[in-house]
Formats: structure tokens, sequence, C-alpha cells
């Protein structure tokens, strides 16, 4: 198997701190051959962007693309790039700034599962089909989501963290948490916290976005990727380094897509109808 390459994507917004997340990537245990940014030479969200490009550390490439793919563009020219090759590309989102040993992790897993999409986050169960009360079938084993809410050893950390912040004036900064109890195949992966995948995985409609999935990359990767027999694993577990990264103010402010309308629907509206198309089209998710 051949190495890997580190992709990714921004908008003009979050140029000016760009830097944190691609320097935290440059410092990977396991080095990448390639660290490559794709920029689109417009955007349908800043129709106004002057055309000005973020500086970059050295040993980051910058592309530009014809192509607007919204947040598919992280992945999208990487596929046309390196198609036909022997290399993984690691993909990942610009508001983040990753743990050194994400791609070290990521590479241990896929030498295990060299026909899977490798992730560290994953998407809930997906909706069963319209009409149907429940799924018939999921992927086995299913990984096992560590639950914020009954994660008893992160609310002390939080909880401390917070006494320590009122006593001393310092900012409040939540502590890292364990994100699975076990490892394992969900119906999707997000983003966000980096997938590791190969060029073939992907059949030629995956760049036909229809505009209802423009907004929603994480479902679309996965259902294209899933249909060609390349299903989401997800790491992680108790045997696991914690890998969630820390966010930056990108990841929660006004330019993230979670926080944005698209055609009158949101980001849970969104999902579902790409959910739906699959379901309806490829017979996926059932």
């Amino acid at each position: 198997m051949g190495g890997y390459v580190i992709t990714l994507s921004s908008i003009p917004p979050r140029f000016d701190g760009l830097h944190l997340t691609l320097e935290s990537l440059l410092a990977q245990t396991v080095k990448p051959e390639r660290v490559i940014v794709y920029l689109s030479r417009e955007y349908r969200r800043f129709p106004d962007w002057d055309g000005r490009l973020p500086k970059v550390p050295e040993g980051v490439e910058i592309r530009l693309v014809d192509e607007d793919y919204g947040p598919a563009t992280k992945l999208l020219p990487a596929l046309k790039e390196f198609a036909g090759q022997d290399i993984d590309i690691l993909f990942c989102d610009d508001d983040q700034i990753y743990r050194p040993y994400i791609a070290e992790r990521l590479l241990r897993a896929r030498a295990k599962r060299p026909n899977d999409m490798i992730a560290i986050s994953p998407m809930a169960d997906y909706l069963p089909p319209e009409g149907q009360a429940k799924r018939k079938a999921f992927a086995r084993p299913k990984v096992l989501r560590l639950w914020r809410v009954t994660h008893v050893p992160f609310h002390v950390r939080r909880h401390w963290r917070r006494f320590v912040s009122w006593v001393t004036g310092r900012p409040y900064e939540e502590p890292a948490r364990r994100l699975m109890m076990r490892p394992g195949y969900a119906d999707g992966c997000e983003g966000w916290m980096g997938i590791l995948v190969r060029p073939d995985f992907f059949p030629d409609e995956v760049y036909d976005i229809p505009d209802f999935a423009w907004p929603v990359d994480d479902v679309w990767f996965s259902g294209h990727a899933t249909r060609m027999g390349h299903r989401p694993w997800i790491i992680g577990g108790f045997f696991e380094p914690i890998l969630s990264p820390v966010y930056k103010d990108d990841h929660i402010n006004e330019t993230a897509l979670h926080q944005q309308v698209f055609n009158d629907a949101g980001r849970d509206e969104s999902n579902i109808a790409t959910v739906r198309y699959f379901q309806e089209t490829y017979g996926l998710w059932q």
C-alpha cells in the first residue's frame, strides 16, 4: 500500500485562522506525502470574495478549482487528481486543531480494513425508509458510542475546570473526551474529525451533487462509498487515545454550515433528504 495525502478546503471568512488547522496536520506523527487545500475560484456562499488567498505554512499546497462543490470541495478534486494511484486520502475540515496521532490511528485501522472508509466520528443510525416503522438491517459489528450525557468522568473534569476558571479568572476550556466505547460500523461518518478513503472508493456519480445534498457532504460521501462496498468503519474505544480535536470558533459561529439554511432547509432537513435519496435510488439503509 502506498502513502497518504491530507486534503481539505476552506472559505474566505476562515482564511485568517486556517494556519492553526494546517500546522496541526503538518505535525502528524506519520507525515503525509502532501497537504493540499482546494479552494474554489468563486464561492456560491461568498460571491463578493476578492480572490485573496490565505497564507499557509511551508509544505502546504493551494489548488484553485473551477467548480464550487461546497463542503465536498475538500475531497472531490482530490479524487480526480489521485485517480488510479495507490494512495490514501485523509480529508478533514478546516475548523479544528487536530491531535498529532489521528493519521497514525486511521492508517493503523486501514492496514486491517483495506476496503472500508475509516473515520473517527459516526453519524447516528439513519431513519427508516418512508412508510417503514424501523430499519431492517445494519452492518455488524455496530459502533458503540460513549454518550456525553452519561459520561461521568468527563463531567467531573468539566465541572472541575469550570471551578478553576471561576477561581482564577482564566478562560474555561472544555476537556477532551472519549467518544466511543467500541469500534464498529456506522451508517455514515462525519468529516470534521477526519476520514480516510482511497480514490477508487467512489463512483462517477459522486460529482453530480443535487441541490438538496450540496450542504451535507457527510451523507453524500457515506452513501456513495457504501453503495460501492466501502462502509464507514469508526475507530475509537477504550484502547485508543482520545481522538477528538480542539474546536476553533469557526466550528460553532455563523460560518459553520450547520448554522445555515439552504433552499429553506436546515442541516437536519438536508441530511434527511439525502438519506431518502440513497434509500429510494440505490436501496441503501433499508
